[in-house]
């Protein structure tokens, strides 16, 4: 949250001068240097990122998509192809929608038994891609992510298991 302090900006980061100030960004946050230390800030409208965290949400306000992380808001810029910081969408009730990677050849294919909605669908297969990414360290929607065989195993795995522990048939 703005102002909490750090000793240093966690994981790998980007230093991002804006306006006579850097800015370091790290997984969705934003932070500036406070003397030897680091405070989490909210971001100067305009800042632009080359990419967001697996956890950002994908926000459809009437026909504009916006991109939450970490509580700021952003918009894809076709033109530098990177992300930029916006202003809160205020005229409409925003509808969320979590940002699901593409099916990829390493999911199972589930069919649903208990007529669950289409947002449930999507909604069950986010949670059960994350919660296979945490058990196998692997993504197959990061390219750069590590995919030893053995890994693999225990994603497919972990997504059968909890698929159908939500009430699928895997095929």
């Amino acid at each position: 949250r703005p102002g909490y302090v750090t000793d240093r900006v966690p994981g790998s980061y980007s230093r991002l001068p804006y306006r006579g100030q850097d800015y370091f960004y790290s997984d969705g946050y934003w932070y500036r240097p406070q003397g030897p230390r680091y405070v989490v800030v909210t971001p100067p409208y305009g800042m632009r990122v080359r990419s967001l965290p697996s956890y950002s949400q994908e926000v459809w306000v009437g026909s504009a998509l916006f991109f939450l992380a970490a509580g700021t808001y952003y918009t894809y810029q076709r033109d530098g192809q990177d992300y930029e910081v916006v202003y809160p969408p205020q005229t409409v009730e925003p509808a969320y929608t979590q940002q699901v990677p593409a099916s990829s050849a390493y999911d199972p294919i589930a069919y649903p038994n208990n007529g669950q909605s289409q947002e449930q669908v999507a909604q069950d297969k986010y949670d059960c891609y994350r919660w296979s990414v945490d058990q196998s360290a692997f993504d197959p929607a990061d390219p750069n992510s590590p995919n030893a065989p053995a890994m693999i195993q225990v994603y497919r795995r972990s997504m059968v298991a909890c698929l159908m522990g939500r009430g699928y048939t895997i095929n």
